[in-house]
């Protein structure tokens, strides 16, 4: 969905996702160490990713951020989506391992706490995770997600785990 909304701590900035970013983010995300880490892992053509960000634009309650350094730098997205009465999906985290320092993702997680919070009035986020994706994993609990439940993906043998964090604690 087109929006304004940008969060900044001094070190990175999330602002809204623009077409240009969306073609980095693709390039990023079709990495095979990347892609693997996505429900969707196939390789995403140029062509799709231009259809994927049209559809994009035109979803309510879809808010895709850009991950940038304080040198203006592309490190990657995030996103809020699929949002209910009082909680958001957390997702499409990706950051450039190369570019970005560690504690990048969990910066943008907590960027996105507060921005759920105090923006959206949100007091929960949730979020699923393939229990084999390990660097994920420790960063949503160090951002204080917490594991609800534990299933076998429908598209894969993989496990995936459902994750929830209170924004109320915050």
């Amino acid at each position: 969905m087109e929006h304004t909304l940008t969060a900044d701590d001094g070190v990175i900035t999330l602002r809204p996702l623009s077409a240009g970013d969306s073609e980095r983010y693709r390039l990023l995300r079709n990495q095979d160490r990347n892609r693997v880490c996505f429900f969707y892992s196939e390789i995403i053509t140029p062509k799709a990713q231009h259809r994927w960000y049209r559809q994009y634009l035109a979803t309510a309650q879809d808010y895709m951020f850009s991950v940038y350094d304080k040198d203006q730098r592309f490190l990657g997205g995030a996103a809020l989506y699929h949002f209910e009465a009082d909680s958001a999906e957390f997702g499409r985290l990706l950051i450039d391992r190369e570019r970005a320092g560690k504690g990048t993702g969990l910066r943008v997680l907590q960027l996105l706490c507060r921005l759920a919070a105090q923006h959206f009035g949100l007091s929960r986020l949730r979020l699923d995770v393939y229990e084999d994706n390990l660097p994920a994993r420790k960063t949503y609990e160090k951002a204080g997600f917490t594991v609800q439940n534990r299933s076998l993906s429908p598209d894969s043998d993989r496990y995936l785990l459902y994750m929830e964090k209170n924004l109320s604690a915050q």
